[in-house]
């Protein structure tokens, strides 16, 4: 076997979201996000941690896009706070806002750093969840369309590529079904819609990029944890397969063909859990691929069988403290098991190259 180089051109960098190292949280006409009302609850993030201050990048960009030059990045893929251009989540635009992306943009193009941007990482504008319900609500379509085109207009001349939604897997589940991310709702129901209109605003907005003829490209990323089979039991391999649909082919097949899985429709109409997709949806859905997929991963996932009588949600390691998560899954399906083959860290994810 040969040995292939990484093509010429490739992006080597490191990406952050917004509210992991902005700061600045209430400052230059930027309101409150659903994660900075969030983590005031007791007990929400690790030892109590907030976004108020993170690194204060907002202030300090330009020290921290000369420190990524002097470690040799490509690019920089940074998210934009919904909330710092349209404080209500839609009407007036924020000049400071969109100064502040601009700088940053044009500080990284005088390093040769390509910029990445994405459009959604999980901080909602408040006003919008108190308003209607978030991502619960088909009014949220029109708003973040309306958003990603102020975004494209700004920014569309000297950023080529565009992540629309960050890991649309991760805050569904773990804000609808787990309660480890706001809205902190468990219902199957509530995040199978809410995913639902989320799907429907990633399509639409990459038809507004389209129809406002951006040069660049533009995709969702998924975080996509390949799953093995504890063993070659048929009964293991099929809950294997289940994990796959379940948690990996119902985004990537939305995202990739515009249709969800058959397997996953099937097995939510036998537990009772009915999507509202309503005439038109398949359309603008199968009407909307994206230029890429962009895939994070972190880990891989060890599966077996799991009896009705099963286990659901189990505790997430949440401390630190190495061999404190449970075992989850969804009864009659899955489960997600230790894999004995690989180190964990202290947060008992798996390593694994």
């Amino acid at each position: 076997m040969t040995v292939k180089n990484f093509p010429k051109g490739f992006l080597w960098g490191s990406a952050s979201a917004a509210y992991q190292v902005e700061g600045a949280w209430d400052k230059d006409g930027k309101s409150e996000s659903i994660w900075d009302r969030y983590v005031r609850i007791p007990g929400t993030t690790f030892k109590g941690t907030n976004g108020n201050l993170a690194v204060d990048h907002y202030h300090r960009y330009k020290e921290d896009v000369a420190l990524m030059a002097e470690q040799g990045l490509k690019a920089y893929r940074f998210s934009i706070a919904w909330t710092r251009i349209l404080p209500q989540g839609r009407g007036e635009v924020n000049q400071a806002g969109i100064q502040f992306y601009s700088d940053l943009i044009d500080e990284l193009l005088a390093h040769d750093i390509e910029p990445v941007v994405t459009i959604y990482h999980w901080d909602l504008p408040q006003v919008l969840q108190e308003e209607y319900g978030g991502w619960e609500s088909r009014q949220i379509v029109d708003d973040f369309v309306n958003y990603s085109a102020v975004l494209f207009e700004a920014f569309g001349d000297r950023v080529k590529y565009w992540v629309t939604l960050n890991e649309q897997n991760i805050f569904m589940t773990l804000g609808y079904v787990q309660e480890l991310h706001p809205p902190k709702v468990h219902s199957y129901q509530r995040m199978y819609n809410a995913n639902h209109i989320a799907n429907l605003a990633n399509a639409l907005t990459i038809k507004k990029f389209r129809e406002m003829e951006v040069p660049g490209q533009i995709g969702p990323s998924f975080a996509y944890n390949p799953a093995y089979s504890i063993n070659s039991k048929p009964e293991n391999v099929i809950a294997t397969e289940n994990y796959e649909a379940f948690n990996s082919s119902w985004w990537m097949d939305m995202y990739i063909n515009g249709k969800y899985p058959k397997t996953v429709l099937k097995a939510l109409e036998g537990m009772d859990i009915h999507i509202d997709i309503q005439e038109g949806d398949d359309e603008i859905l199968a009407d909307a691929r994206p230029d890429f997929l962009g895939i994070n991963y972190y880990q891989t996932n060890t599966v077996a069988y799991n009896p009705v009588d099963g286990v659901s949600v189990g505790k997430m390691n949440t401390t630190g403290e190495k061999g404190s998560s449970e075992e989850s899954g969804m009864p009659g399906l899955f489960k997600r098991v230790q894999n004995p083959f690989v180190e964990r860290t202290n947060w008992d994810w798996e390593i694994d190259p």
